[in-house]
Protein backbone atom coordinates (compact mmCIF):
# COMPACT_ATOMS: atom_id res chain seq x y z
CA UNK A 1 0.00 0.00 0.00
CA UNK A 2 1.19 3.51 -0.76
CA UNK A 3 2.44 5.27 2.35
CA UNK A 4 0.45 8.10 3.88
CA UNK A 5 3.41 10.45 3.40
CA UNK A 6 3.67 9.66 -0.32
CA UNK A 7 -0.07 10.12 -0.79
CA UNK A 8 0.05 13.44 1.09
CA UNK A 9 2.90 14.55 -1.20
CA UNK A 10 0.95 13.53 -4.30
CA UNK A 11 -2.07 15.46 -3.07
CA UNK A 12 0.06 18.52 -2.35
CA UNK A 13 1.72 18.41 -5.77
CA UNK A 14 -1.67 17.89 -7.45
CA UNK A 15 -3.24 20.65 -5.35
CA UNK A 16 -5.92 18.24 -4.13
CA UNK A 17 -7.71 18.95 -0.88
CA UNK A 18 -9.25 15.67 0.25
CA UNK A 19 -11.42 14.66 3.16
CA UNK A 20 -10.27 11.73 5.30
CA UNK A 21 -12.73 9.45 3.47
CA UNK A 22 -11.46 10.58 0.06
CA UNK A 23 -7.89 10.24 1.30
CA UNK A 24 -8.46 6.58 2.23
CA UNK A 25 -10.24 5.89 -1.07
CA UNK A 26 -7.49 7.55 -3.15
CA UNK A 27 -4.87 5.60 -1.20
CA UNK A 28 -6.50 2.30 -2.19
CA UNK A 29 -6.87 3.44 -5.83
CA UNK A 30 -3.23 4.54 -6.03
CA UNK A 31 -2.12 1.22 -4.54
CA UNK A 32 -4.16 -0.63 -7.18
CA UNK A 33 -2.64 1.52 -9.94
CA UNK A 34 0.91 0.93 -8.68
CA UNK A 35 0.24 -2.82 -8.46
CA UNK A 36 -0.98 -2.79 -12.05
CA UNK A 37 2.15 -0.93 -13.18
CA UNK A 38 4.32 -3.48 -11.36
CA UNK A 39 2.46 -6.29 -13.16
CA UNK A 40 3.00 -4.61 -16.53
CA UNK A 41 6.69 -4.14 -15.71
CA UNK A 42 7.05 -7.87 -15.04
CA UNK A 43 5.44 -8.79 -18.37
CA UNK A 44 7.60 -10.15 -21.14
CA UNK A 45 7.14 -8.09 -24.28
CA UNK A 46 8.88 -8.96 -27.49
CA UNK A 47 9.66 -6.63 -30.37
CA UNK A 48 7.87 -7.79 -33.50
CA UNK A 49 9.19 -6.40 -36.79
CA UNK A 50 5.98 -7.40 -38.59
CA UNK A 51 3.99 -4.82 -36.60
CA UNK A 52 6.10 -1.98 -38.01
CA UNK A 53 5.81 -2.97 -41.65
CA UNK A 54 2.51 -1.12 -42.06
CA UNK A 55 4.23 2.22 -41.61
CA UNK A 56 4.16 4.59 -44.58
CA UNK A 57 7.62 4.86 -46.16
CA UNK A 58 9.04 8.37 -46.44
CA UNK A 59 9.18 8.04 -50.22
CA UNK A 60 5.36 7.88 -50.32
CA UNK A 61 4.73 11.00 -48.26
CA UNK A 62 3.47 14.05 -50.08
CA UNK A 63 5.54 17.20 -50.20
CA UNK A 64 4.56 20.03 -47.87
CA UNK A 65 2.82 22.83 -49.72
CA UNK A 66 2.47 26.30 -48.26
CA UNK A 67 -1.04 27.67 -48.64
CA UNK A 68 -2.45 30.96 -47.44
CA UNK A 69 -5.40 30.78 -45.08
CA UNK A 70 -8.07 33.32 -45.90
CA UNK A 71 -10.65 32.74 -43.16
CA UNK A 72 -8.84 33.91 -40.00
CA UNK A 73 -11.87 35.99 -38.98
CA UNK A 74 -14.13 32.94 -39.24
CA UNK A 75 -11.85 30.93 -36.96
CA UNK A 76 -11.40 33.72 -34.42
CA UNK A 77 -15.16 34.42 -34.35
CA UNK A 78 -15.70 30.86 -33.08
CA UNK A 79 -13.65 31.52 -29.94
CA UNK A 80 -15.35 32.61 -26.71
CA UNK A 81 -12.84 35.41 -26.10
CA UNK A 82 -10.12 36.74 -28.41
CA UNK A 83 -7.57 39.51 -28.42
CA UNK A 84 -5.58 40.48 -31.53
CA UNK A 85 -6.64 37.34 -33.44
CA UNK A 86 -5.58 35.08 -30.55
CA UNK A 87 -7.74 32.97 -28.27
CA UNK A 88 -7.78 33.97 -24.60
CA UNK A 89 -7.60 30.94 -22.28
CA UNK A 90 -7.63 30.68 -18.49
CA UNK A 91 -4.29 30.60 -16.71
CA UNK A 92 -3.52 27.05 -15.55
CA UNK A 93 0.03 27.40 -14.21
CA UNK A 94 1.00 29.45 -11.16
Amino acid sequence: MISKENLELLCELSKLHLTEEEFAEYGKEMTDIISLMDTIGESDFEYNLIDTTNAVPFSELRADEIETFDNMKGIVDNGPQTVANQFVVPKIVD
